[in-house]
């Protein structure tokens, strides 16, 4: 693919300019996350900045860091991670269109109503 080759060339771009690919990947088009020199996270396809969340205290790893959650912050993360979602919802509810595989017709079902709970919970979350 065209897109793969491009987006190969964007990140030994970044690693040339002295930027850090993280372990970890991003949420919407699963390609690798990249750390600037000041320490902000983002995905260099997508153009988006990324949150890093430590997900258990046990977890030693400086690659992910906590937030500090005031209620500023929490609307910050909800501006960020409610549209993702949406995002997704959409993707899942366009491939389901042309699906015609009844087993994932019911995988892309419960994906779209785990995410609705989810969109759900974040709305609620205080």
């Amino acid at each position: 693919m065209v897109f793969i080759k491009d987006d190969a060339k964007i990140m030994a771009e970044l690693l040339k300019n002295g930027h850090k690919m993280l372990s970890l990947s991003c949420p919407i088009c699963n390609n690798p996350i990249f750390q600037k020199k000041d320490g902000t996270a983002f995905c260099p396809i997508c153009n988006r900045k990324v949150l890093l969340v430590e997900n258990s205290p046990k977890i030693e790893n400086d690659e992910k860091k906590p937030i500090l959650i005031n209620n500023t912050e929490i609307e910050d993360i909800k501006s960020i991670i409610l549209p993702t979602l949406i995002h997704k919802f959409q993707w899942i509810s366009q491939k389901l269109e042309n699906e015609s595989q009844l087993s994932v017709i019911g995988e892309y079902l419960e994906i779209i109503f785990k995410l609705l709970s989810l969109v759900e919970k974040i709305k609620n979350f205080k």
